[in-house]
């Protein structure tokens, strides 16, 4: 940055001091010109009444006084008749220069072109006297390049001189300059903003810190769920396997009569189920997490599926005397049609798990509004508002002591969040203890 500026302020410094030599140099020499011109025609003038009155020797006597840079005389024909630099009889014929046939044909005539005399640019200015013969006063002068090349020396060292300062003063404004934001605490970017320029940039790096910071927070969350789910998994395949090994050692070791041994048999083969149920949740949350490519999505009538499910629970429904209702109409999603079972089967069976016996199971599937909806209600035990937000996460229960009297894996409702993330669908819950349950899922 310190050189990019160096290098440009450099740039400027010598772009403009150039500019600012060219542009007075030639406002200058115009006005040198102009007054060295008009010092000719003065001296012309002076030079006529002093000849006029006196003749030729007033030249003789008074030429040292003059400022003129050669003063030449000559006749209607051009023949010099005296010159202030070189013998006249010396000279040639000076007819045909062009200030000489201008003053004798108009009485006046000047003209500036290269004198070869004095083999500069010189300017001539002709007057015709009484007597016919023609003065003509002339004054070398620079041209404007030769005057801008002379002050190239005083140019240089003018200009080394600026850089030099220039040189100094950047290298002390960009230290100034970069000093704040070599101190800025890209922690809290908009606590002292000492450049409005910057503040863009210390909004969008303060946007990028919160949101790192919640990011952060949300991985410390996502750890913590899953250092609790990794102990969940644990206990909850522990408890059915210490079950199924305890109760198999027994039968080994012929502690068990022959009339325990139907019991022993029942209460292994439920562990068994309980557990194969266990593994089979774990493994399609597993896949629900990284969205798997090979799950695809096509058009399932959500109706059918409701239908298969009141099929499969009416007997669980039966059993406890509850009243397990079907309604709605034909519609279809697009989505993963096992996903979408088990999500609308892990929500029914829930209903029928929590109502008391005699109670009744609303299973509505079809068009409500404009959108494709899935809802069960039951007349239950309800869940407190203070346990809503919780139900969806792995393993949680409300209820933990009548959980385990009605079975299930606590692995259902986390898959139905998951599964409603995956087909974008809203879950609506509304719920009161003692009243029941009405969970809705919205495509």
């Amino acid at each position: 940055m310190r050189q990019r500026i160096l290098n440009h302020g450099s740039f400027l410094v010598i772009l403009s001091v150039l500019l600012t030599f060219l542009a007075a140099s030639f406002v200058m020499y115009d006005k040198f010109d102009v007054f060295m011109k008009q010092s000719v025609r003065d001296e012309v003038e002076y030079i006529r009444a002093g000849i006029e009155a006196a003749g030729l020797d007033y030249l003789e006597s008074n030429v040292k006084e003059i400022n003129a840079t050669r003063i030449t005389v000559t006749d209607n024909e051009g023949n010099v008749l005296y010159d202030s630099e070189t013998e006249a009889d010396q000279l040639e014929n000076h007819g045909e220069r062009p200030e000489f046939v201008k003053a004798k044909e108009k009485g006046y005539g000047e003209i500036v072109r290269f004198s070869e005399t004095f083999s500069e640019q010189t300017f001539y200015c002709a007057m015709k006297l009484d007597n016919g013969n023609i003065l003509r006063v002339a004054r070398t002068t620079d041209s404007v390049f030769l005057t801008l090349f002379s002050s190239f020396t005083l140019l240089g060292i003018l200009m080394l001189g600026i850089l030099a300062l220039e040189f100094f003063l950047v290298q002390r404004q960009t230290k100034e300059l970069i000093a704040p934001i070599n101190e800025l605490d890209l922690e809290h970017p908009l606590k002292d903003v000492r450049y409005e320029e910057l503040r863009p940039l210390l909004v969008r790096v303060d946007q990028q810190n919160k949101q790192i910071a919640s990011q952060l927070e949300e991985l410390k969350e996502a750890e913590a769920m899953r250092r609790e789910f990794s102990a969940n998994v644990s206990h909850e395949l522990k408890t059915p396997l210490m079950s199924i090994s305890g109760y198999a050692e027994l039968m080994m070791n012929g502690m068990v009569g022959e009339d325990k041994v139907p019991e022993f048999s029942g209460r292994i083969y439920h562990e068994a189920s309980r557990l194969s149920s266990l593994v089979s949740d774990i493994i399609q949350l597993s896949r629900l997490d990284e969205k798997n490519s090979d799950m695809p999505f096509e058009a399932v009538d959500i109706y059918e599926l409701a239908e298969d499910i009141v099929y499969h629970l009416q007997p669980s429904a039966e059993k406890k005397q509850i009243s397990l209702v079907l309604e709605g109409e034909h519609v279809a999603v697009r989505g993963i049609r096992q996903v979408l079972y088990e999500m609308f089967y892990n929500i029914a069976d829930n209903a029928i798990r929590y109502t008391d016996a005699g109670g009744t199971v609303r299973v509505f599937a079809g068009q409500e509004g404009h959108h494709p909806c899935y809802f069960v209600g039951d007349n239950g035990i309800g869940i407190p508002k203070n346990e809503q937000r919780r139900i969806f996460e792995r393993f949680y229960r409300v209820d933990k002591s009548h959980s385990r009297q009605t079975g299930g894996t606590g692995l259902g409702l986390s898959i139905v969040k998951h599964g409603a993330a995956l087909h974008k669908a809203k879950i609506n819950l509304d719920s009161e203890p003692g009243k029941g349950t009405k969970m809705e899922l919205m495509f």
